[in-house]
């Protein structure tokens, strides 16, 4: 166990920059969702046999590529990337702070 105290007292209003944050995690959250229920409709049909096996998994592949293109545009600034390492995090951010 740790000593430290949390500090339940006092409430400090999120900056723009956490404001930012969480609305991405939120929409993120909600993308993994629809990704979810896509692949469950598209297994549905598959197991009903409606759709072919072959035809599913490539309808279900390109769906969930097309929803993660979307959501890498919408949460994504243009100056920010997917792979980036700690050094060019960190160095984004000095950036957009000066």
């Amino acid at each position: 166990m740790t000593d430290r105290k949390i500090d339940w007292g006092s409430y400090r209003p999120m900056t723009e920059i956490e404001k930012k944050a969480a609305s991405q995690q939120q929409y993120a959250s909600t993308v993994l969702v629809v990704m979810t229920f896509v692949n469950i409709l598209f297994g549905t049909l598959m197991v009903a046999k409606i759709l072919p096996l072959y035809l599913g998994m490539v309808l279900a592949f390109s769906a969930m590529f097309a929803i993660f293109v979307i959501a890498k545009k919408r949460l994504l600034d243009s100056d920010e990337s997917l792979w980036e390492t700690p050094k060019e995090f960190h160095e984004r951010m000095h950036r957009k702070n000066d």
